[in-house]
């Protein structure tokens, strides 16, 4: 090799080096906190279905049959501030205000800070 392409060579190396990007040190993973909700917990079958089932009626304007799914929901998860909350729109829809009121009153008592508003016809897809 001549010193020519010996001196090539070696500005080649020089600038190939210069022009790397340089990286961030990053942090150890002790010191990233990252913030994740607190894992659901997972539904026994039967209350997932009795949710849907109350879900699909309700949207059906079936009311009277929400109502029954959303009350067999409350039976097999009596602590289930969801259930409580299609009993208390169910019983709404059906005009059964003071029905409606007691449902919200458990499933606030369940989870603080439920609203109870609920999107009308127009504002979601049926």
């Amino acid at each position: 090799m001549s010193a020519k392409h010996g001196l090539a060579l070696v500005l080649l190396l020089v600038a190939a080096t210069a022009c790397k990007k340089e990286e961030a040190p990053q942090p150890e993973a002790a010191q990233v906190e990252e913030a994740s909700p607190p894992p659901q917990q997972e539904l026994p079958l039967e209350v997932a279905a009795q949710l849907d089932s109350g879900s699909i009626a309700f949207r059906a304007d079936d009311f009277a049959g929400a109502l029954e799914h959303y009350t067999k929901a409350t039976e097999l998860a009596p602590d289930l501030a969801a259930a409580w909350f299609g009993v208390f729109m169910a019983q709404e829809a059906l005009g059964n205000a003071q029905a409606a009121q007691e449902a919200l009153a458990k499933t606030q008592a369940l989870e603080p800070g439920t609203d109870p508003t609920h999107p009308t016809a127009g504002d979601t897809v049926r």
